[in-house]
């Protein structure tokens, strides 16, 4: 008698009455307007165990199309693009939707500071670096500010905007991407769909999977071995390790979306590899600058 109120119950709704709908005033028979799609609520859809029985569809909907969608990105680059180009769309999440998952799962489980660049980041360790360091220096001397408080502030900001801007990386990407593979039969939106394919697989990949597997391994052999195996989450090693995962992501997107041969993946792969560490050199940029002139 408890779980009652989660039966599922007969289709009471009457099918033949005409309805005006709500939204954009069209008569129509059924649930749904067949001009815009709005629903026709009645009194079943007000009740609690109609919203109980949505809540649960909602969430074991989307965490069926969650890890469908990442476990393709995962095991085949392209494929998830190539589907949705094809028309295969409802199994798995919208690409965007995907993207800010990956988003959300990146500042919440952070290693590296790849796409929230510190002011540390950005005053020494950036090829914009020394624009980086006149400006901030004559900005505190000119203010009388304190450096350390600048700074706790500057990072602030620079996390909140970054969530933000990440989608400008994913646009800025998009233009040698388009480039590299020049087609007629292929579209801007193309081009777009599989720059958020592979900026969702570097996020959850590359920025948080992987990282936070090496930390769990440092912490956990730490105590068997005298080495100081913290040299795993280096910058440097981090990189090769990052090389090697934009290359298999590359080269297999190259195969099976824009179908390629496997010499020419291999080519246009490792290139479009090489090509995402300037397209990040030109984010950190675009970041520091907004967040300095809008603190």
């Amino acid at each position: 008698m408890a779980f009652s109120i989660f039966i599922k119950k007969g289709d009471t709704f009457d099918y033949k009455s005409q309805h005006i709908c709500k939204n954009c005033n069209s008569s129509f028979q059924g649930k749904f307007c067949f001009r815009c799609g709005e629903k026709v609520v009645d009194v079943a859809d007000r009740s609690f165990a109609k919203m109980a029985e949505s809540l649960l569809n909602a969430f074991t909907f989307l965490e069926g199309k969650f890890w469908r969608s990442f476990k393709l990105i995962i095991t085949q680059p392209g494929q998830l693009s190539h589907n949705i180009r094809s028309g295969i769309q409802v199994p798995y999440m919208k690409l965007v939707g995907l993207f800010f998952v990956a988003n959300f799962f990146y500042f919440l489980f952070p290693v590296f500071d790849t796409f929230n660049s510190s002011l540390y980041s950005q005053y020494y360790q950036q090829v914009h670096s020394p624009i980086v360091q006149s400006l901030v220096s004559e900005h505190i001397k000119a203010n009388h500010l304190d450096a350390k408080e600048f700074t706790n502030q500057y990072n602030a900001h620079s996390g909140n905007l970054a969530k933000l801007l990440l989608v400008v990386l994913v646009f800025i990407f998009t233009l040698p991407l388009s480039i590299v593979n020049y087609s007629k039969k292929n579209f801007y939106f193309d081009h777009l769909q599989v720059s958020f394919e592979f900026h969702a697989f570097q996020m959850l990949l590359s920025s948080v999977i992987v990282p936070n597997l090496l930390k769990w391994i440092i912490r956990s052999v730490k105590n068997w071995f005298a080495a100081d195996w913290s040299v795993l989450l280096s910058d440097h090693v981090y990189s090769y390790f990052s090389m090697v995962l934009f290359a298999y992501f590359w080269i297999r997107a190259q195969r099976v979306f824009y179908e390629h041969s496997w010499w020419v993946s291999i080519l246009k792969g490792l290139f479009l590899g090489y090509i995402v560490f300037n397209t990040w050199d030109v984010y950190r940029m675009l970041l520091f600058f907004f967040t300095f002139y809008t603190m």
